[in-house]
């Protein structure tokens, strides 16, 4: 882009950022939902107050990151809305399952969170929540 090496170092920090961020989310849902199956209940808290697929946003948010920002190929780059299509289709599949096993319950949070991109002003405290250890 002709930035030089300031442009590339400053690509490389945004785009690490973004997939610790995205890399945190994955590890906190996938952790979420982990735990949920167990007690077979439906998680809508923590991360999924924000979104209803984190581990998706998450490994979106990753290879956005490291794929496009910080090291984009022609590969990646082309890639990268073929993996969001086909886990947005993955994630649909997967409601139609949630909305069977937990009816209106899961259809009334699905009106209340959006499926994969939180609202504009909740992805800082998304972001912040996605860094937190957990206990």
């Amino acid at each position: 882009m002709g930035l030089g090496e300031t442009g590339m170092f400053v690509s490389m920090l945004i785009g690490y950022s973004l997939a610790f961020i995205g890399v945190g989310m994955f590890i906190h849902g996938w952790r979420a939902v982990y735990r949920a199956r167990h007690d077979e209940r439906l998680v809508t808290d923590g991360l999924y107050r924000f979104v209803r697929h984190p581990q998706y946003t998450g490994l979106f948010l990753a290879l956005f990151g490291e794929g496009v920002i910080h090291w984009p190929t022609i590969f990646s780059v082309v890639l990268f809305p073929v993996i969001v299509l086909a886990y947005y289709l993955l994630a649909r599949k997967e409601e139609r399952g949630m909305i069977r096993k937990f009816g209106d319950e899961y259809r009334a949070y699905m009106r209340k969170v959006p499926m994969l991109l939180p609202r504009p002003r909740r992805w800082k405290e998304l972001a912040k929540k996605s860094q937190q250890p957990r206990s």
